[in-house]
């Protein structure tokens, strides 16, 4: 008894796979930095060096840094030139790859299999931006949807494709993994999210470092200590004195300004600030 195979299940699928389209992108990055880099690095050193020049305690001329500004905007239009035209030129090009899809045996072609333009080429690269803006997701997807296309592959219209594909040839479907996907984004949104709470965590302990090394210069000036303006700490804040009370100032790694406070009378440190929740962030109650 015979049965009937779809003709398109049984052919191995002809697109490239995710790892060598990662290597391949970052080996086309670097080579596509270059230019920019040999003609900005040398313009770089002028200002460095009068920068380096200046007589020690004359502040410095703004014209060196100006000119470091000047060379920073032109490396970044010269980077984003060199990129654009590197990607689009040569994935409309003969080989229809770049020089690291070469590299790793895989090229760019249209729904038909046919070589792009450099047009098409150019909204390709273009589209990756969207990918960017959503925190690389538009590249993630690609392992996990229908023939491997990632989300500026849909929009242009393109596969990545083996060198060894020619026109004519078939692109058959692949199994769309929209489960793994979507796991796989959870799990990448998870681990940023575990980042932005030890950076926060790191912030707030830093900050309340800072506060009991300014509580104990209080502390030390209330009570008329001579050595307190050898206690660490010192250089990083301000100390004045009013009727009310006698005062620290310092920042956090951020720049947030803090105010501690003795109140007059009183032998304890507190907070001077609008809201509770500020002085609870540095671990010192709030001044009534």
């Amino acid at each position: 008894m015979s049965q009937n195979i779809d003709a398109s299940q049984t052919l191995i699928p002809p697109y490239g796979g995710f790892w060598r389209r990662f290597w391949a992108l970052l080996l086309d990055s670097f080579i596509a930095s270059i230019p920019p880099a040999v003609i900005c690095i040398p313009l770089l050193m002028l200002p460095v060096a009068q920068i380096g020049a200046a007589p020690e305690g004359q502040e410095p001329s703004l014209r060196p840094f100006i000119m470091l500004l000047a060379v920073y905007v032109l490396w970044c239009v010269l980077s984003c030139i060199c990129m654009w035209l590197y990607f689009a030129l040569l994935e409309s090009g003969k080989h229809q790859a770049t020089w690291g899809k070469r590299l790793l045996g895989i090229k760019v072609v249209g729904c038909q299999g046919e070589r792009i333009s450099f047009a098409r080429a150019t909204g390709r690269y273009f589209s990756k931006i969207l990918s960017y803006m959503i925190c690389y997701i538009g590249f993630i997807m690609m392992p996990f949807t229908n023939r491997k296309r990632a989300l500026h592959d849909m929009i242009a219209g393109t596969y990545v494709v083996k060198s060894s594909f020619t026109q004519g040839d078939p692109l058959p479907p692949t199994p769309r993994r929209i489960g793994w996907m979507i796991a796989t984004i959870i799990l990448l949104a998870a681990g940023y999210i575990g980042l932005i709470v030890l950076a926060i965590a790191a912030d707030r302990q830093q900050a309340k470092t800072a506060a009991r090394a300014a509580a104990a210069q209080l502390y030390a000036i209330h009570n008329d200590n001579e050595n307190w303006p050898e206690l660490p700490g010192t250089e990083e804040m301000d100390f004045f004195q009013d009727e009310d009370a006698l005062y620290a100032s310092f920042q956090d790694n951020d720049g947030a300004e803090y105010l501690l406070a003795i109140p007059a009378g009183e032998n304890r440190v507190c907070c001077v600030a609008d809201t509770d929740s500020e002085c609870i962030y540095i671990g010192f109650p709030r001044c009534r």
